[in-house]
């Protein structure tokens, strides 16, 4: 099991006024805490996490990040992200931030135990798995209906799953469960796959998974022994029943944004930024997948939090000048 270093609330002093405030600790909000400790901000992440590393931490391998000729551990990835933006003097918190005042100058984060203050800010808050909306999934989510296979697949040895969704992370994450499960159906609204072409042929390839395709989920009954999804058939509207063991969801995500909707500018809950990630309010940036734009990936993320840190820094140091 990895060895996690938490950095807890006794480290940092909310008497004092940062550089910058950091809320998210994904690979965006850690790689822009790495550049700006390293430019000498003084720099404060907020993560409600006990951990950093945002969605890294449950995703088992990531094997398209660069500089990694074999595939690597999310959670490996996460904490050596981490362990080096500490060494560089960031400052990290593990609190929920509540509400926060990001059109005054001098910024306000509100936890449940302190007030944080900042020069700027840096919204690094990422997104949540979408939800499927039907009927059963709220009752029994965390008892057989996941969005994490590297969380829960573990807990299926020989029994049949499905999985709902038809991108890159619905089949990575299929592909893992087969590591554990006997049986996996991937079900699908459509007959093709947004999933890349690598990725198909390797869930095709499988002899434990079936594709389900032109089926929706309509209902999850899970309520005993016998469980099952009621599905229903796109094209001809036909009812059916899938007896399954559990079921996992991976039909997109939800930007964490609703603590900013009244202050800054948003597209389709998403944060709205310029080409410096710049949002519309003076003093706040965003960076990785809370941001609108059209690539989620580890390696998008870092960037743009190299990116807004530099900005940050440039910033700050104009401010300065000009005072």
């Amino acid at each position: 099991m990895l060895d996690f270093n938490f950095s807890f609330s006794a480290e940092a002093d909310s008497r004092q006024v940062y550089d910058l405030i950091i809320i998210g600790g994904g690979p965006a909000g850690l790689s822009a805490g790495l550049y700006a400790a390293r430019y000498k901000l003084k720099t404060l992440m907020i993560e409600k996490a006990p951990v950093a590393g945002g969605q890294l931490t449950a995703t088992e391998w990531v094997e398209n990040y660069p500089g990694f000729p074999e595939p690597v551990l999310g959670k490996k990835l996460a904490e050596d992200m981490e362990t080096q933006a500490k060494f560089f003097g960031l400052e990290i918190v593990h609190e929920d931030v509540q509400s926060v005042d990001l059109v005054s100058s001098v910024k306000e984060i509100r936890t449940g135990f302190n007030t944080w203050k900042a020069r700027t800010v840096l919204i690094a808050t990422g997104s949540s798995p979408r939800r499927l909306g039907v009927k059963g999934e709220q009752e029994f989510s965390g008892r057989g209906v996941s969005y994490c296979a590297t969380c829960d697949g573990p807990f299926y040895p020989d029994k049949t799953v499905a999985v709902v969704g038809a991108g890159n992370t619905a089949f990575e994450e299929s592909l893992f469960i087969a590591k554990y499960a006997a049986k996996i159906y991937i079900v699908h609204r459509r007959e093709g796959f947004s999933a890349d072409p690598i990725l198909i042929e390797r869930v095709k390839a499988n002899a434990k998974i079936e594709l389900l395709t032109n089926k929706v989920v309509e209902e999850i009954d899970f309520g005993s022994e016998s469980r099952k999804l009621k599905l229903k058939d796109t094209s001809s509207g036909a009812q059916s029943e899938l007896a399954v063991d559990g079921l996992f969801v991976f039909i997109g995500s939800n930007p964490n944004t609703g603590l900013f909707e009244d202050q800054l500018n948003l597209d389709e809950g998403y944060i709205q930024t310029d080409r410096n990630h710049a949002t519309s309010a003076q003093g706040v940036w965003a960076a990785g997948d809370v941001e609108a734009k059209t690539l989620r990936q580890v390696a998008t993320a870092v960037g743009d939090g190299a990116l807004a840190a530099y900005n940050i820094h440039k910033y700050i140091e104009a401010t300065q000048r000009d005072a």
